[in-house]
């Protein structure tokens, strides 16, 4: 798959830190947001702990001594796909035990990754970082996992039963890295076409630019991708740019002749 990738972070207008943290690695097909929550600088350090730990065990799987699958055997899904859920299992690990440390104590992360193997492209989550698919028809569709209390009364049909509850119960997250010793990761495959896009992004982008905002930048045909990139931060923060906000964009190409039949002969 001939993909092209552009991606950024910005601390937003209201917060004093960046509690996000971006992994872009087209070598390794791997692109990631985590998005830290703590008291202090906590949550800053948890998420530079989940892309610290989860690029460092992509690149020992390229070593002579790469890591062996422990969890997630049972899944019907490539052994690829399983590094990939491992790979979050171990940054898991990783900010579980640091906490410790009391300075680190309940920090936490989101975490939304993107992994290329051939013509699949595997989403993995944990928390309310979303992955959205923009099709050709225009169409933007949630392919990532919401793992938030609102969500989850949605997905009981109890939504209206508390839909008065305050917003900042709703959106409690359920699912965090590092809280607990163990996580569920939702994992799921994709097979985009050529002038499809996806959009990895934190909260900090869909809780302040509407959906029909984010169509109209990922669609206009006179922006690079970096440029769609920075608009849609800049979108985020005309529309108050109360979190920080960080946007990894995708765009499917169109592979040549000699990529096809390289392909065919594979």
């Amino acid at each position: 798959m001939k993909l092209n990738a552009a991606g950024k972070s910005h601390i937003g207008m209201k917060r004093r830190i960046n509690e996000d943290s971006c992994l872009i690695r087209h070598d390794l097909g791997l692109y990631v947001v985590a998005d830290g929550m703590g008291g202090h600088r906590a949550g800053e350090v948890a998420s530079r702990m989940v892309i610290e730990a989860i690029e460092d065990y992509w690149q020992r799987l390229n070593t002579s001594d790469p890591p062996s699958l422990v969890y997630g055997k049972e899944k019907d899904v490539s052994d690829m796909a399983k590094y990939l859920m491992n790979s979050l299992y171990f940054a898991n690990t990783i900010v579980h035990e640091a906490q410790k440390k009391p300075e680190y104590l309940k920090m936490g992360s989101t975490v939304s990754a993107l992994l290329v193997e051939g013509d699949i492209i595997w989403s993995a989550n944990v928390g309310d970082s979303p992955i959205y698919l923009l099709d050709q028809g225009r169409h933007l569709r949630l392919v990532s996992e919401e793992h938030t209390i609102e969500a989850e009364q949605k997905s009981q049909g109890l939504y209206d039963t508390f839909s008065s509850t305050s917003p900042l119960i709703k959106n409690m997250l359920t699912r965090v890295v590092g809280l607990s010793a163990k996580i569920d990761v939702f994992i799921m495959s994709m097979r985009p076409e050529p002038g499809d896009m996806i959009l990895l992004c934190s909260d900090g982008l869909t809780n302040f630019m509407s959906e029909s905002s984010i169509i109209e930048v990922l669609t206009g045909s006179s922006s690079s991708l970096e440029e769609k990139v920075d608009l849609l931060i800049d979108g985020a923060n005309n529309g108050g740019g109360g979190d920080n906000i960080s946007v990894i964009l995708l765009e499917v190409l169109e592979e040549g002749r000699w990529e096809r039949f390289k392909k065919i002969f594979k």
